[in-house]
């Protein structure tokens, strides 16, 4: 989320991106409360969270047979497609294999129009299928150009017929390897001096500046790509009948905190942009500081198009807040939740954790209790863990109890995330099994 033009990053040029900014409702607390690829994407589908899926680490399958977005859309009434990076497909044998395979009609989740992968992070050589053919077909180029001008296509062709579409359009980076946006964009980035953070430690700021470069430049080639779907849009003349979303699985620490990547309760792994344009909207308010996470999506855009929400939606239905009709209260709070250890958890010696994100506040618990407590207002890059304050304690104690009660409503008894991936067959998986190798400590304390 702070890796855009329009919320201040000094280092990120957007121009399109914020231009719609200008144009949008801006979700200023909106999160990945899952930050991570398979386990957002399984919310983002089905409304539900990661434990009542089952998608709560990489690469496990989700059910084919779900209530999914497009179905819910489907049964209003609308054509479904979806373009780009899938990742739900799974990979059984926790090895990967999947990643490189042909994702089944059945395991589209209903989608009329499906020009997917699975993952693949080679963007330049990158490949997918389309509907119920098995055979692999290349991308042409930096493969979000081409996914973009598909999309663009697909709007054409669609935009003045009956019925109306839903268009899901997933991208993979940025993303790793950071060296490979297209050159001309890494060459803005080149000698540019880049501003870290204040949450980036000393031994960690050349790393982060060259990581860095390459972030910005991934990012400044979607803003194209973002310009490609935006002019297709308009060239249609159907800007003020089209709600567009525009949101990410997950932020990336890049330095902060002595991280890497993902992962992790903090702001910049877990909070993401979220804009939501739609011309029928022009006096609501323009920035709004709602906790909007991936399993509140499916609802809130069914309900905004009128649509009938099924009954295993997990989420909640922003849609009265964005229409202007409800005001957010500062209370209301996202759930993350990190239900297993894997990959940069267990690299950074860190354990599977349940937190509450607020307007304000920062809470997250750990199988040895409370972990994380941060005034998110007074010291924004989150450098001063309030957890053992004694001041903070009735502030701890209200936090710990409203997280506790959203536990309670799913069901969620947050038990130790081995018994959970043995409960359900996981334990094989690679990621599961990654040495501690850098054992984190707070670099602030």
């Amino acid at each position: 989320m702070q890796a855009t033009g329009y919320n201040g990053d000094p280092n990120c040029h957007t121009p399109v991106l914020d231009a719609l900014a200008s144009q949008s409702v801006n979700i200023t607390h909106a999160v990945a409360g899952a930050p991570v690829c398979s386990p957002y994407r399984a919310s983002l589908l089905t409304g539900q969270y990661p434990l009542t899926h089952g998608v709560y680490i990489n690469d496990v399958q989700l059910d084919p047979t779900c209530s999914s977005i497009a179905r819910a859309f489907k049964a209003g009434g609308y054509d479904t497609a979806y373009i780009g990076k899938w990742h739900v497909h799974g990979s059984p044998d926790g090895q990967f294999t999947g990643r490189s395979t042909f994702v089944p009609r059945g395991r589209q989740m209903g989608f009329d129009y499906w020009k997917g992968f699975e993952c693949n992070h080679d963007y330049n050589n990158s490949y997918y299928f389309f509907n119920d053919d098995p055979t692999p077909r290349a991308w042409e180029g930096y493969d979000a150009f081409a996914q973009s001008r598909d999309a663009a296509t697909y709007i054409r062709e669609h935009a003045h017929q009956d019925p109306p579409f839903l268009l899901m359009l997933s991208w993979g980076p940025p993303h790793y390897p950071l060296d490979s946006a297209p050159q001309e964009y890494r060459r803005r980035y080149e000698n540019r001096a880049i501003e870290l953070r204040p949450n980036v430690p000393p031994n960690m700021r050349e790393q982060a500046e060259s990581d860095l470069r390459g972030y910005y430049a991934h990012i400044a080639a979607l803003d194209d790509c973002l310009d490609i779907v935006l002019e297709a849009i308009d060239a249609a003349n159907i800007a003020d009948d089209t709600i567009v979303v525009f949101t990410s699985d997950h932020g990336d620490m890049r330095g902060s905190q002595g991280l890497h990547t993902k992962l992790f309760p903090w702001d910049e792994s877990i909070r993401v942009p979220f804009l939501l344009r739609w011309p029928a909207l022009h006096d609501t308010c323009r920035e709004m500081p709602l906790p909007l996470d991936a399993p509140d999506i499916m609802p809130t855009l069914l309900s905004m198009c009128d649509l009938p929400i099924p009954d295993t939606v997990e989420g909640r239905d922003w849609s009265s807040f964005i229409r202007g009709q409800e005001q957010p209260s500062g209370q209301d709070a996202a759930l993350m939740v990190m239900p297993a250890e894997f990959h940069e958890l267990r690299l950074n010696g860190m354990k599977a954790y349940r937190g509450l994100r607020t307007a304000r506040y920062t809470y997250v618990r750990n199988l040895d209790g409370p972990w994380l407590l941060y005034d998110n207002q007074a010291d924004p890059y989150q450098m001063c863990n309030l957890v053992d304050s004694d001041k903070h304690e009735k502030i701890r104690a209200d936090m710990e109890r409203a997280l506790q009660g959203r536990l309670d409503a799913l069901g969620d008894e947050f038990l130790d995330g081995r018994s959970y991936l043995q409960t359900d067959g996981l334990l094989h998986y690679n990621e599961v099994n990654d040495p501690c190798i850098n054992q984190w400590c707070d670099p602030w304390q």
